[in-house]
């Protein structure tokens, strides 16, 4: 009898509480689950570069596993909360028990998802999901198309929609079992083993929720090394998505950055009640109205053409333009998005963290190239590839000075090939129909949006090309197709009325990218092709697609209200220029690449014969003059964009 007491008041002291088993073996269970997700993110990247065996790839597992057990840590603190009070208190409650069944379960559901879609996303752009990752929800029946004519997407889409029914099921079953242990467990932990165990579990989870012992884990602890893959490849993106609606936006004080702006952009006299940036461009002479064709190239990365070393013979079209052209060799995207690439090129702002302008409700009217096409008569097209929800294009454009979208809603159903719709070359042969039966006393502007160059790469049968890569294929028919459009123009009565500019909405991966912020996604072309109306030049100005409205005005001589971040680059050149992608912001010049991170880390990059040292604290002065120059004009549009000062009238 003596005996059997003794047991059992030993067991009261020695069984481990169900809130410290269970979570505990959750948690391990999660962290070795993501790990291995993470091993084959790795795995699937297929970058040459990284050794499986080295100590960095190692390091950086390592570190994935403190930014998952920051997530995890998160999740499980509620439950261990209202679990050690239940099993003090001694009485189990039901609803409780069930709503953290749910809990639990729903939220380790979430992580796993989140995991294995950004796996197709890291492989794309080498950037974890953030809440830039989400703008394409809204245009989410196009993206679902996109990811069911795509194989290796498919695969995750399957991927996912088994997780979320197993994921849910395994674990809500495994907690019913142990929760289950309870009420028959409750009374053989005394008091003093339930709170020495929650004060081992409360310091697991703190650890846990701090990541490091030093000091709480930042993003920026995931950059240790000098390969951009391996320091993206420690984080976790549920992690990164709610870092990313937390990050500042705000660069600088908007007054300082107005007051900057003014130096960089030279405006003297502002038009202080259209807005503090507004300037009057005047013209030396009378101008002409030429028919004005942009051209917006999907992901054609300058990387791809020959003129800058590749030697694939991707861009033969491109190429031959250059000596024909006035070609800007220094030519950046405001962001790596299509959205960004439409907005900056056409309205001269620049890609805004967080604020996806088109997609504004209500709908925002800006003063840039369609408006003063517009006011000078013009006759304002659009052209798409793919639908005009993409993007909210069917709302935004004509709210912006467009009178006709043309889209798959208007081709031939038969003549899509995906979810992006028709082909780019036909596309151009519907454009230049178009223009062939247009009124000739009236001028036009266009802009013709292509899309082929994009995932799927679904091309036509008849394309016949040396590549076998999908991408390289894809951008060769880009390029094929650009060829037929100006063969095709020229033998129209408007060609020699026109001028045409070339750029790309963003660039791509190209090659290999020795920093984070990956320059074949910014640099890209802009050619300016009107052989009897523009001199040919290769220009080594720093240009942005935010340059192009006010450059062209200059080409035309049309005086007008300059209400944008841009500036006519051949009278007033930049020294250096400033983009965005999505997390990151970068200025560059003919020496240094300065990139900021929101997170608050930045770098400085002697950028031209690839050297990683980051020279942010020898080199301050050349740091802050860049940093200045990109953050006051950013913030300068951000302070536009919240003051509703981007238009010039307010009708």
């Amino acid at each position: 009898m003596e005996n059997s007491l003794e047991t059992k008041s030993n067991n009261r002291h020695t069984t481990v509480p169900v809130f410290f088993s269970v979570l505990f073996k959750l948690y391990c269970t999660s962290i070795l689950v993501l790990l291995a997700l993470r091993i084959f993110e790795l795995y699937y990247a297929k970058d040459p570069s990284i050794p499986w065996t080295d100590t960095l790839t190692y390091i950086s597992l390592f570190i994935g596993m403190q930014f998952d057990s920051v997530v995890l840590s998160y999740i499980f603190l509620l439950p261990l909360l209202l679990l050690f009070v239940q099993q003090l208190i001694g009485k189990s409650s039901r609803l409780l028990l069930d709503f953290l069944k749910h809990y639990i379960s729903l939220l380790l559901t979430a992580i796993f998802v989140l995991a294995i879609a950004d796996i197709p996303y890291f492989t794309f752009f080498h950037n974890r999901l953030s809440e830039a990752s989400l703008q394409w929800l809204e245009s989410w029946k196009i993206v679902l198309q996109m990811i069911i004519e795509n194989k290796s997407n498919l695969f995750f889409l399957v991927l996912v929609l088994l997780v979320i029914p197993i994921t849910y099921a395994l674990c809500f079953r495994f907690l019913k079992r142990e929760f289950a242990k309870i009420e028959s467990t409750k009374n053989q932990n005394s008091l003093r083993s339930l709170i020495l165990y929650f004060l081992l579990a409360s310091l697991l989870c703190f650890i846990g929720l701090r990541g490091k012992l030093a000091h709480p884990i930042r993003l920026g602890d995931a950059s240790y090394c000098h390969s951009p893959l391996l320091n993206q490849l420690g984080l976790n993106p549920a992690y990164c998505i709610l870092k990313s609606y937390t990050e500042k936006v705000r660069l600088m004080d908007p007054e300082l950055a107005i007051n900057l702006t003014h130096q960089h952009l030279q405006i003297d006299a502002p038009i202080d009640n259209i807005s503090p940036i507004a300037r009057q461009i005047k013209m030396d002479s009378i101008g002409k109205k030429y028919n004005v064709v942009v051209v917006l190239m999907e992901s054609m990365s300058a990387h791809y053409m020959q003129y800058f070393g590749n030697t694939q013979n991707l861009t033969p079209n491109l190429d031959s333009l250059i000596p024909k052209s006035l070609f800007f060799k220094n030519a950046f995207s405001a962001g790596i998005h299509t959205n960004n690439g439409i907005f900056s090129t056409l309205y001269s702002f620049p890609a805004l963290k967080r604020i996806r302008p088109m997609n504004t409700i209500p709908i925002r009217k800006y003063s840039g190239l369609p408006y003063v096409t517009k006011q000078q008569g013009y006759t304002n097209l659009f052209f798409s590839c793919h639908s005009f929800v993409f993007d909210n294009i069917d709302n935004f454009i004509p709210e912006n000075n467009f009178d006709k979208i043309y889209s798959s809603e208007v081709f031939p159903p038969e003549k899509s090939l995906s979810a992006f719709g028709v082909p780019d070359n036909y596309l151009f042969n519907y454009a230049i129909d178009t223009f062939d039966q247009m009124d000739t006393s009236k001028p036009f502007f266009a802009t013709l949006l292509t899309a082929s160059n994009h995932e799927p790469y679904v091309l036509p049968n008849d394309f016949q090309s040396a590549q076998t890569q999908p991408n390289l294929r894809a951008t060769n028919y880009a390029d094929w197709s650009i060829g037929q459009f100006l063969a095709r123009a020229k033998k129209s009565a408007w060609f020699k009325k026109t001028i045409f500019i070339f750029v790309a909405d963003h660039g791509f991966r190209v090659g290999e990218n020795k920093y984070d912020l990956e320059l074949s996604y910014q640099h890209v072309p802009i050619i300016f092709y009107a052989p009897s109306i523009i001199p040919a030049k290769v220009s080594d100005a720093w240009i942005g697609q935010i340059d192009i409205f006010p450059t062209l005005m200059g080409m035309l001589h049309f005086p007008y209200i300059n209400n944008t971040l841009g500036t006519d680059i051949i009278k007033q050149p930049r020294e250096c220029i400033y983009f965005s992608a999505d997390d990151k912001i970068g200025c560059i010049n003919a020496e240094w690449l300065y990139v900021y991170r929101f997170t608050g880390e930045e770098s400085l990059y002697h950028y031209q014969n690839g050297d990683l040292h980051n020279f942010i604290n020898e080199n301050k002065t050349m740091a802050a003059q860049l940093r200045d120059y990109a953050f006051s004009q950013i913030q300068t549009a951000e302070w536009m964009y919240s003051n509703d000062k981007t238009r010039i009238s307010k009708e």
